[in-house]
């Protein structure tokens, strides 16, 4: 399934969104904030759009916003 992740950069708070595959709302937020990593991007997720714009719960231990630098 795709998912439409959207957040901000914790340093720049530039937007940031990508479309991201994941079986759930945990393994695509946990592929973004990857893909946001090697970018470069210090990513604070702010929401998780599924399938019809459907915005979901995010909280889980792989979308949580403070990571070490």
């Amino acid at each position: 399934m795709t998912y439409l992740i959207v957040g901000i950069d914790r340093r720049t708070r530039v937007p940031w969104q990508r479309n991201v595959r994941g079986h759930e709302p945990a393994s695509a937020t946990s592929a973004a904030l990857e893909r946001a990593d090697a970018d470069g991007v210090q990513l604070i997720v702010a929401s998780v759009i599924g399938p019809n714009a459907t915005v979901l719960d995010h909280a889980s231990p792989a979308s949580a916003p403070l990571r070490a630098a």
